[in-house]
């Protein structure tokens, strides 16, 4: 496992160094500007449905990997199940970009006054038209990395980020920025759609004449259990997405740029967090499944803490060094161009409170996924409705005293709720299971 999660850092790096270029450019380009604003948010309504639903650890990837580890211990073969799945999937997908499309001038009126702000209540819903193509993909996606993770084919899911982040750089640069902020929005749909297209060679088993068919009654049997598990899941990261709503809402009364800002800032925390949780999430919890499955329950518990461990020393140095020099790494980072010294003090705020929420998100994201594994997507959502009732009152008070910094500060205590909420439901379960 930790020799696969080496091949996974390795490649998460990669992508994660050109997600760098990516910020890079465009802080270079449009800075905490209108058109980045405009972009940002367009991407807030659309994109993120592709990073929290549709990624690795998202509700369809998480909720498959629970599944297909058992047919694959039974020497079932998946392909039928898999192409259904995505079938399935892909319907409801379009329904949902078509129920965006149709209302996207009711939903941006919330976080934008069209009479105050015209030219970027505009300028977002042709970027919303233009990055659709993400919501239609999202949930496929999560089927296809899952799947070609659990063929132990870690290249293509690892590394697809990056395809998409090269194609957005190449056509910032042509583009320019004499096209409003267009260039953001056409290279992420059209990177998007390549990241989708090349992982079906990935996907899908070969040379599977040995393999056992799946009956008509067994194929119905693990596609209930798969939505039994996904719908909960489902609701739970849509949740998290409604979690970022607020904080976008509530970027409306601060100046211009905070939620550029706020994106920015989390971007460059995620991306060493991301690497290493990407690499223990790929190989660790399709093993826990399997793990589940044979009632192992104290190898669980050894594979879990020691991946904690691991990920908490490894992350540690990074979030000391975030939080003493907030400033300075912002603007060796970012700071030329159109991103100016103010830019770099009001990223720099929220950057430094965002670093502590780190820890508290490693923990959640690795116990949300072991409760999967358990067939438990339910307490995961329970927990995160409560976070977000949490998190709206925080901001409510700590915005109006803190400014932008008070929508991070509110972040990170949410954050350690969730996460200890977490650590209880588990540990009670590995409780029951021991008795059991």
């Amino acid at each position: 496992m930790f020799r696969v999660a080496g091949f996974v850092a390795f490649l998460t790096i990669i992508s994660k160094i050109l997600g760098l270029a990516r910020d890079l450019l465009v802080a270079q380009y449009f800075g905490t500007s209108m058109e980045a604003d405009a972009f940002n948010l367009a991407y807030l309504l659309t994109g993120n449905f592709f990073i929290i639903l549709g990624g690795v650890g998202g509700p369809f990837y998480s909720s498959l990997v629970a599944i297909l580890p058992k047919l694959q211990s039974q020497n079932f073969k998946i392909n039928h199940y898999l192409k259904d799945l995505v079938k399935q999937v892909s319907i409801g997908s379009i329904l949902i970009a078509l129920v965006l499309f149709f209302s996207k001038d009711l939903i941006l009126s919330m976080f934008i006054d069209k009479n105050i702000q015209p030219e970027y209540f505009s300028q977002t819903l042709l970027n919303i038209d233009i990055l659709l193509p993400l919501v239609v993909l999202t949930a496929p996606i999560g089927i296809l990395f899952a799947a070609g993770n659990c063929l132990k084919k870690y290249f293509s899911p690892s590394l697809s980020p990056g395809f998409i982040n090269v194609i957005l750089i190449v056509i910032v640069i042509m583009m320019g920025d004499g096209y409003n902020g267009l260039a953001l929005a056409i290279g992420t749909s059209i990177g998007s759609i390549v990241s989708f297209v090349i992982q079906i060679p990935f996907s899908f088993q070969k040379n599977i004449e040995n393999l056992i068919e799946l009956s008509k009654e067994k194929l119905q049997l693990y596609k209930k259990e798969f939505y039994i598990l996904l719908i909960p899941a489902l609701i739970s990261a849509s949740s998290t997405q409604l979690m970022v709503f607020i904080d976008s809402y509530f970027c409306k009364y601060l100046q211009e740029g905070s939620w550029t800002a706020i994106t920015l800032a989390n971007r460059l925390v995620q991306m060493p967090l991301g690497v290493v949780l990407t690499a223990f999430l790929v190989p660790v919890f399709p093993k826990i499944s399997e793990m589940v499955e044979a009632k192992r329950f104290s190898r669980i518990k050894e594979v879990l803490i020691k991946s904690q461990v691991v990920l908490l020393l490894i992350s540690l140095p990074g979030i000391v060094l975030g939080m003493l020099y907030p400033r300075e790494i912002i603007a060796l980072i970012f700071e030329r161009g159109a991103f100016d010294a103010n830019s770099t003090a009001l990223v720099a705020e929220v950057f430094f409170y965002l670093c502590l929420s780190s820890v508290p998100f490693i923990f959640r994201d690795s116990f949300t996924r072991t409760l999967y594994c358990f067939g438990d997507s339910k307490s995961s959502l329970y927990v995160m409705i409560l976070a977000i009732i949490l998190k709206f009152i925080l901001n409510l008070f700590l915005v109006e005293s803190y400014g932008v910094a008070g929508i991070a500060i509110a972040t990170v205590l949410t954050s350690c709720f969730n996460a200890g909420c977490l650590f209880l439901i588990l540990r009670k379960k590995f409780r029951q299971s021991v008795i059991t």
